[in-house]
């Protein structure tokens, strides 16, 4: 795949239709991007299908970049950045995997051009983009990691309000750490780091387990695994509930189990276990799919019913870490991605 921006000397681009048009144009092609990524794909047949509308969707939203712009610098440089359709040998299932992960990379392609033209007069006002409040709703799905820094920067209210409203902030952070320390120390990956707290839902490779244990702690992050919190009388929901400092999810889906249709035992799959599937569509549902990244060994079986949901393999020489943490970069949790490497 080529990246990069356009090689010609282009004047700086002006937008020629109000910036909330532009942006509800845009995010209406990343929600087709989105449909596009995750249709159903069981045959060669389907895998055609879906490309010849990824090939429609991706000329729509080169004519639509030269249409919002004066010049067509934008329209190029997301151009440059999509990969061809080409017959690598792999298997359906890895090209159906590369396949949703190109899409995935050309959305984030729209929503990295959204966030530079934020900086672009209005016609309308000829001002840049000043208080995100007025168009938050328009693009929320579009500028999502924002909104996660924003939750998270939680030392920039006090730097902007008067002395006085400190102490009040001040209160809870005391009280706080007196109801949840107990059932924090239970899980020692939390004492070790002070970086953002990453939830791990894994079955039965403990294995697996350990080595992305050892990836998070080495990343800087706090490893959060709700089976090793104490239950209290409480389920996954209600232990999840209590830790809402949860920033971003992991889910190892290992082969633990083995389904096959009632009608034809003998067409048994490799899938993960049934406690792991539901987990994984709870954090999708709590977190948001931005905010949940699924781990895949080789030869489990990949739900594909989690819209928007990022699947990475994990291939034996490691180089899923680096992709996992672009992942949580992109979702706003604060890492070095060299130590990715």
């Amino acid at each position: 795949m080529t990246k990069g921006r356009s090689s010609k000397n282009y004047p700086p681009p002006r937008l020629v239709v109000p910036r909330k048009e532009a942006f509800r144009k845009i995010k209406r092609q990343i929600d087709t991007g989105h449909e596009i990524k995750n249709q159903r794909i069981f045959s060669m047949m389907d895998l055609e299908t879906a490309r010849e509308r990824r090939t429609e969707w991706v000329e729509d939203n080169t004519q639509m970049l030269s249409r919002l712009l004066s010049n067509p610098s934008f329209a190029e440089e997301y151009r440059m950045g999509v990969s061809s359709d080409m017959d690598t040998g792999m298997t359906l299932e890895g090209t159906g995997q590369q396949f949703r992960q190109d899409i995935n990379e050309q959305i984030r392609t729209l929503e990295s051009l959204v966030e530079r033209m934020k900086l672009l007069p209005d016609p309308q006002t000829q001002e840049a983009a000043e208080p995100q409040l007025q168009e938050k709703p328009v693009v929320e799905e579009l500028l999502e990691e924002e909104e996660i820094r924003e939750v998270k920067s939680g030392e920039e209210p006090p730097r902007k309000k008067a002395p006085k409203e400190e102490p009040p902030r001040e209160v809870p952070q005391k009280r706080e750490p007196l109801k949840k320390e107990p059932p924090s120390a239970v899980v020692p990956n939390q004492r070790q780091s002070s970086g953002a707290n990453i939830l791990l839902i894994h079955g039965r490779d403990e294995a697996v387990k350990e080595s992305v244990v050892r990836f998070i702690e080495k990343m800087g992050l706090r490893a959060t695994i709700l089976h090793e919190q104490p239950d209290e009388g409480t389920n996954i929901i209600e232990k999840f509930g209590e830790r809402s400092q949860i920033t971003f999810a992991l889910i190892l889906m290992t082969p633990d189990d083995i389904a096959a249709p009632r009608d034809n035992p003998k067409e048994g799959k490799v899938r993960v276990s049934q406690n792991v599937a539901f987990e994984f569509g709870y954090c999708v549902g709590k977190l948001g799919h931005k905010r949940v990244c699924a781990l895949c060994t080789e030869g489990v079986e990949i739900p594909w019913d989690y819209p928007g949901a990022v699947y990475v393999p994990m291939d034996p020489r490691g180089g899923w870490r680096l992709l996992v943490a672009k992942e949580m970069k992109q979702a706003g949790v604060e890492i070095d991605l060299n130590k990715a490497i």
